[in-house]
């Protein structure tokens, strides 16, 4: 529900995982790191491309990365919790997408095949997140990434200087074309909070073709759609049926907030749409 910044809008709106120490990978990755980096400078290979992985490691890319903690270099270490409130996704088009607690970014980066990594994140919101947040720490980690790599299906960062490194786990990442989404609320800007009885009465499916597909409650539509790369969306107006539903049914309301969408992201498996003008953000879940 926050939209600011990024020269378009954008919303706002729990595990750790066991992690070794400066002591024992740290030591032995920063060792790999330079001895891979001066082999790569006396091959000349120096150019920055998307780093490739053997069977059974991850790649950097198509998965959304959770923060599990970040381990400082004088033994501090900052949990997230809950984890999936600080997030990375990397694309495959150098752009990189971050949440860190109540607030967004987006940056770019560059990643090359002997492990390196450069993160240069753009301007975020400014929401005052609750206390016990670690969200300014983690974008001021991103933005001193340099070197990583994976251990156990989980992925390193090391930081610049020798400072400390973060450890994520993957989740894989939803695709808003192919799943048909239900809705579960919309939450407005002047904290009105609809609530479909039925949320399987009011769907929405985005084709491949560009065709939106609406159901809200006994009423059904269809409009055309398109997205940008930064996660912009916009939905042409929907032609509907004109059935008269039940009383307490807000397919109106529905109808005319995916008119007004305006940027989209997920979360848990679940999909955003943050709607123009920071008016309010609708909810939705697979069917």
């Amino acid at each position: 529900m926050l939209q600011l910044l990024w020269s378009l809008q954008f919303a706002p709106n729990q595990p750790t995982g066991s992690f070794k120490t400066s002591g024992d990978f740290m030591a032995s990755s920063r060792s790999a790191a330079v001895m891979t980096t001066a082999a790569a400078v006396l091959m000349g290979a120096t150019a920055c491309v998307t780093p490739s992985t053997g069977p059974g490691v991850p790649p950097l890319t198509d998965s959304v990365w959770e923060l599990q903690q970040i381990q400082m270099n004088d033994g501090t270490v900052l949990t997230a919790d809950p984890s999936q409130n600080y997030t990375a996704e990397f694309a495959d088009d150098g752009q990189v997408f971050v949440r860190a607690d109540c607030n967004r970014a987006i940056g770019q980066f560059e990643a090359n095949d002997d492990g390196r990594i450069s993160v240069n994140l753009g301007p975020t919101t400014l929401a005052a997140c609750p206390e016990g947040s670690i969200g300014p720490q983690f974008l001021q980690a991103m933005d001193n990434a340099s070197f990583y790599f994976f251990q156990d299906q989980d992925l390193f960062i090391d930081l610049t200087a020798d400072s400390g490194t973060m450890q994520f786990s993957s989740t894989p990442a939803p695709a808003l074309v192919g799943t048909l989404w239900k809705l579960q609320q919309i939450q407005m800007n002047d904290d009105t909070l609809l609530v479909p009885d039925q949320p399987e009465h009011y769907t929405a499916e985005f084709l491949e073709d560009g065709t939106l597909l609406v159901r809200a409650d006994c009423n059904r539509g269809r409009s055309q759609y398109s997205t940008t790369d930064d996660r912009g969306l916009e939905i042409s107006p929907i032609a509907t049926t004109l059935a008269a539903c039940p009383e307490g049914s807000i397919g109106n309301e529905f109808v005319q907030a995916l008119g007004n969408s305006a940027i989209y992201f997920f979360q848990d498996g679940n999909l955003f749409i943050d709607l123009a003008f920071d008016s309010g953000t609708m909810q939705f879940s697979t069917y």
